[in-house]
């Protein structure tokens, strides 16, 4: 991967996130708020497929405990269109690991929960694990990870600490109205 050939086709790329085995590795913008990359590719071309991004308030150096990453479903299995196959066990036990590449150099991620969720109006009561992007506190932080573990389709026993940096992947779900489908790894200390 070849991180400053990526800067200069889009000054917005901020990583490169690759779910090894697997046929996600995109690279990953940012925008100034969460809808212009849902329709333009990383280098700012308009397209209906968009592109993977980060939460417009996550910290761009990717200092923050919990990052989220958005990207579309697609029907054809680009982008985040194989994401739901963590919905089962045997699938997350194949695929364990997430890497994200940040200035070229390597993160190590453990997926520890897939959850079914949804994205909630302001009228409707629920948990928002959107609204968990950036440098959360302590207790907002063991309450993310509290929701992530009980909801998620299976037990990984991976219990995240707040020391732990959380990348989140979140994708629509067609399980329900507004549905999402959520992966969430832990940060590793590098091999």
């Amino acid at each position: 991967m070849d991180f400053e050939s990526l800067l200069a086709q889009g000054p917005d790329v901020k990583a490169w996130l690759e779910l090894p085995g697997t046929v996600i590795q995109y690279p990953v913008a940012q925008g100034e708020d969460n809808s212009y990359y849902l329709k333009h590719l990383y280098d700012g071309t308009a397209n209906k497929v968009g592109c993977l991004f980060i939460d417009y308030e996550n910290a761009e150096d990717f200092s923050d405990n919990n990052t989220i990453i958005y990207g579309h479903n697609m029907k054809n299995g680009s982008i985040f269109g194989t994401l739901d196959s963590y919905k089962k066990a045997d699938y997350w036990k194949e695929h364990p690991i997430v890497r994200f590449y940040v200035d070229g150099e390597p993160r190590t991620y453990e997926v520890f929960a897939a959850v079914e969720t949804q994205v909630l109006y302001e009228d409707e009561d629920g948990f928002r694990y959107y609204r968990y992007d950036g440098d959360i506190s302590e207790e907002e932080y063991d309450e993310l990870v509290t929701w992530l573990r009980g909801h998620s389709d299976y037990d990984t026993e991976i219990v995240p600490e707040y020391e732990d940096q959380i990348l989140m992947l979140s994708t629509c779900s067609y399980h329900t109205k507004n549905g999402r489908f959520v992966v969430a790894a832990r940060r590793v200390a590098e091999p």
